[in-house]
């Protein structure tokens, strides 16, 4: 575990409690809530906020008792089963804890580790980037990012919402420099250009494509646009 300096706001933690985020969303948000132990506080006491909440409303509408013989009368009407019937249990897929980077190997969140049982195919990108996208809902695009030593991402912007979730080294852009456990939320008023030094691995979730603004990068626009439409398309 380790300590992070970038957290979700109360506001995303909030939105995680009440069930509003994508799956998505959800899932990364787990996984730095796994890794962070202030928002994982942080996040009980939303939810224990919400559940008096839910209370407190449930008590404000008023008291009917029920009435039990309509559903007496359809119980008591079907046919009583002589034996029992289990459902054979359904294996589960084996979790990948580990994803393999150059010389050493990185510890995936529970929930992660979930998300890459399936797989991952890496896809080389330019600029030494590396995409591994892993099928979550249809509403986000989801996948590790590795980027090599001494590569950056061409300069672009969010047509929505970002979040990226530093699993192993670091990356800056113009905001700042981001570590092991960090939580970072783009959107549409941000323009970056992330790079690193040292190297990273990262688990990024879009709502929308971004949009590279600058020099050749931008003729990979269409390529971006056809990327989220097929990511988001996969039916589950």
């Amino acid at each position: 575990m380790t300590s992070a300096k970038y957290h979700p706001s109360d506001e995303v933690l909030r939105d995680f409690a009440q069930g509003k985020l994508s799956t998505g969303m959800s899932v990364a948000l787990s996984a730095h809530i796994e890794l962070c132990q202030s928002c994982r506080q942080r996040s009980s006491e939303l939810e224990s906020q919400e559940i008096v909440s839910w209370l407190q409303e449930d008590r404000a509408e008023p008291l009917t008792s029920p009435d039990f013989s309509g559903m007496l009368d359809l119980i008591t009407s079907q046919p009583q089963s002589t034996s029992t019937t289990r459902a054979a249990p359904q294996e589960e897929e084996p979790l990948v804890p580990e994803i393999h980077m150059l010389d050493h190997s990185i510890t995936l969140p529970r929930v992660l580790a979930k998300a890459a049982s399936r797989g991952l195919v890496w896809r080389k990108l330019a600029g030494g980037i590396n995409q591994a996208q892993v099928l979550i809902d249809n509403e986000t695009q989801c996948e590790f990012l590795y980027m090599t030593p001494g590569s950056q991402v061409p300069v672009h912007r969010h047509q929505g919402s970002e979040v990226t979730l530093v699993l192993d080294g670091g990356f800056e852009d113009e905001l700042g420099h981001y570590g092991p456990s960090d939580f970072l939320v783009r959107d549409k008023r941000d323009q970056h250009q992330p790079s690193t030094e040292e190297g990273c691995l990262c688990f990024a979730v879009l709502d929308s494509p971004l949009t590279f603004t600058s020099g050749l990068a931008r003729l990979f626009n269409p390529i971006n646009n056809y990327r989220f439409r097929r990511a988001t398309s996969q039916r589950f």
